[in-house]
């Protein structure tokens, strides 16, 4: 019987377990006003927090996620605007494997005179977001995110969307001086 009953027991196929997937889930973004002296307004994401360097650049903070955004602004009087973009295309290239596709998405406000342009390393990188907006005359500002963990785009791809659309948020909301 005993024989019978393992015979029984291990004749059976095994199922395997379903794959899990990480249910992160962030809180709803409520946003602010940056008071700053540098040439620009800005609203950022309240669960953020504003870290002010030297000469208009300065990191937004997500602690929860491990993440920075490192922003740079620039005056176009001093800098040259295609070299600035030529900065921007090289850091691209540098960030990007043979793995990674470029994923590139825009937004205009001719009133506002706001032009940005997201570049989403859409892959394994070290940085997945970077990002762009300009008046094209006299202003330029870049950022670029980065996660204090091993690039997993899969697993971080929840962050990178909320951090994406921050960026989107702060880029509709951008007013120069």
């Amino acid at each position: 019987m005993l024989f019978f009953l393992l015979i029984l027991v291990s004749c059976q196929n095994p199922l395997p377990k379903p794959k899990g997937m990480l249910a992160l889930s962030y809180p709803e973004p409520n946003y602010s006003v940056w008071p700053t002296v540098c040439p620009f307004e800005l609203t950022y994401n309240n669960e953020a927090q504003i870290q002010m360097q030297e000469n208009c650049f300065f990191n937004i903070a997500y602690p929860t996620m491990k993440a920075q955004v490192y922003m740079s602004y620039f005056d176009l009087e001093r800098y040259d605007f295609s070299n600035l973009t030529e900065d921007v295309q090289t850091r691209l290239i540098e960030h990007s494997k043979k793995d990674v596709r470029i994923s590139e998405s825009s937004y205009q406000d001719p009133n506002q005179e706001v032009y940005s342009r997201f570049f989403e390393l859409q892959g394994d990188a070290p940085s997945n977001l970077h990002y762009v907006a300009t008046d094209q005359k006299k202003h330029f500002l870049t950022a670029v995110v980065f996660f204090d963990v091993e690039p997993n785009y899969d697993s971080l791809y929840p962050a990178i969307q909320y951090i994406k659309n921050d960026l989107r948020k702060l880029t509709e909301d951008l007013r120069w001086r």
